[in-house]
C-alpha cells in the first residue's frame, strides 16, 4: 500500500518534471531523468499519465488543463493586478517596455508586460519560461535567498537553459545595497534591462519590475534616472497588495 509520503513524493516527481519540460522548446526524456536524478522508466510513465489527464498533449507540451489553470491564475493574480497601473506609468515616463517577473522553480516567468513605443520587439511573452541566471529580473529574484538557495537554483537555472553572460556569480550584497540591478546585452545582444524587487508582506521579494529596451537607448545616466521610479513603483504594487494607503501616480 502506498504510504502518504510516497504520495507527496510522486507528485513532488510530477512538479519538478512539469518545471524542467516548461522551458524546453523538445522534450527529452534521457535529459530529464538526468537532471533530475529519476529513472527513465519513471519519467516516461509520468509523462504519459499527464498527457492522458490532458495536463500535457501527447507531445509532452502544456496541455489544454494546464492553459486553463495559467488563464485563471493570471486573470486572479493580484501581484499583476496591482502592477498593471505602475506599468503604464513607466512606460508613459520613459517609452521603454515595463514588465513583471516571478520565479517558478529555477527560471523567471513573465506575468505581466507592457510593451513600449520603440519598434524594436522583445522576445519574451507573457508566460514564458526564461532564464533564472541571466538578466537584471533573475538575479533581483535570486538577490534575497539564502546563499545556498541562490547557488542551488543558479545552477539549476544553467543546468537547464545553459551558460549565458560571463558565467560570474553577482555581487549579491551590492544588488540588495542598491536595492536594484541592471543586464547589458545578456540574453539578447542589443537588448539592456534594469529591475527592482517587489516585496511581500513577510519582506520576501515576490516578483522583479523591470524597464527593458535597445542597448543604444539604455545609457548608465538613463538608467540612474529609471532606478529611482522603479523603486517608486515596486513599493507601490507593494502596497497595493497589501491594502496600504498610496499616493496617486501621476
Amino acid at each position: 500500500m502506498r504510504t502518504d509520503e510516497g504520495q507527496i513524493a510522486v507528485i513532488q516527481k510530477m512538479a519538478d518534471i512539469l518545471d524542467l519540460i516548461a522551458g524546453q522548446d523538445e522534450v527529452n526524456v534521457s535529459r530529464i531523468s538526468q537532471h533530475l536524478g529519476i529513472p527513465r522508466t519513471t519519467v516516461h510513465r509520468i509523462l504519459q499519465t499527464l498527457a492522458t489527464c490532458n495536463v500535457l498533449t501527447p507531445e509532452y507540451r502544456p496541455g489544454p488543463r494546464v492553459i486553463g489553470w495559467a488563464h485563471h491564475a493570471f486573470e486572479k493574480m493580484e501581484l499583476r493586478e496591482a502592477g498593471a497601473p505602475v506599468l503604464e506609468h513607466l512606460v508613459q515616463l520613459f517609452q521603454e517596455t515595463a514588465s513583471i517577473f516571478v520565479r517558478v522553480g529555477a527560471s523567471r516567468i513573465c506575468i505581466e508586460r507592457l510593451e513600449g513605443m520603440g519598434l524594436l520587439p522583445h522576445r519574451i511573452k507573457i508566460g514564458e519560461s526564461v532564464p533564472l541566471h541571466a538578466g537584471s529580473a533573475g538575479r533581483i529574484l535570486l538577490a534575497w535567498l539564502d546563499p545556498s538557495e541562490q547557488t542551488r537554483l543558479w545552477q539549476e537555472s544553467v543546468n537547464l537553459f545553459g551558460p549565458i553572460g560571463t558565467g560570474r556569480s553577482p555581487n549579491w550584497q551590492g544588488i540588495r545595497r542598491d536595492g536594484w540591478t541592471i543586464s547589458l546585452g545578456e540574453r539578447d545582444q542589443i537588448l539592456s534591462s534594469i529591475s527592482a524587487p517587489i516585496f511581500g508582506t513577510s519582506g520576501e521579494v515576490v516578483g522583479a519590475l523591470s524597464v527593458s529596451g535597445p542597448r543604444e537607448r539604455l545609457s548608465d545616466a538613463r538608467m540612474h534616472a529609471i532606478a529611482p521610479e522603479l523603486q517608486a513603483g515596486a513599493e507601490t504594487i507593494h502596497q497595493r497588495m497589501n491594502g496600504l494607503p498610496i499616493a496617486n501616480i501621476t
